[in-house]
């Protein structure tokens, strides 16, 4: 059995790294060719793959916005 603690941080973790991906995803058109060739690959998961990315792209912002407020607030 495993420390919950740490499962939570690895699920959080991995939805952030979606979000990169998402954010990745956006700026580069390479990337975005590469993505879209894995999909056509694997049509089933492509919607699962877009939800993650940019649900990923919310949790970044919330965090870096958290973040950002505690630094700001401790000034």
């Amino acid at each position: 059995m495993g420390d919950p603690r740490a499962a939570i941080g690895d699920f959080i973790w991995s939805w952030m790294v979606y979000g990169f991906k998402g954010v990745r995803y956006a700026v580069s058109s390479n990337y975005r060719a590469r993505v879209h060739a894995f999909w056509r690959a694997h049509p089933g998961r492509r919607a699962r793959g877009m939800r993650q990315m940019i649900v990923g792209v919310f949790l970044d912002t919330a965090i870096v916005a958290i973040v950002a407020w505690v630094v700001v607030s401790r000034r």
